[in-house]
């Protein structure tokens, strides 16, 4: 999934493994309920390509641990110290919701 699903509703199977990916740095994706949605194993790097231009996280991995409903969910901010947050130009907030059933 990509943060264009923001909103979205995904169901899965369980054992699946469910990818987040193209989240921009430093939006780190979390489960809401690790006990349904655990996080898996990622790789550890940051790409900016083209030089200049802005950065992604590598995908992050999570495995459909348990029947029931979680969500991804990312936040990302682009103000802070050197220049003053305006709402909601500012902010991102991504939410996607996985069933596993």
């Amino acid at each position: 999934m990509t943060p264009a699903q923001n909103g979205a509703t995904i169901h899965v199977a369980l054992g699946q493994e469910v990818e987040a990916e193209l989240f921009p740095w430093p939006a780190q994706p979390k489960s809401t309920d690790p006990t349904v949605l655990q996080p898996g194993v990622s790789p550890m790097y940051i790409a900016c390509r083209p030089p200049g231009t802005s950065c992604t996280q590598p995908p992050t991995t999570f495995v459909a641990h348990a029947r029931g409903t979680a969500q991804i969910v990312a936040h990302r901010d682009m103000c802070g110290e050197a220049r003053r947050c305006v709402t909601p130009v500012d902010w991102t907030d991504i939410r996607i919701t996985i069933v596993v059933g």
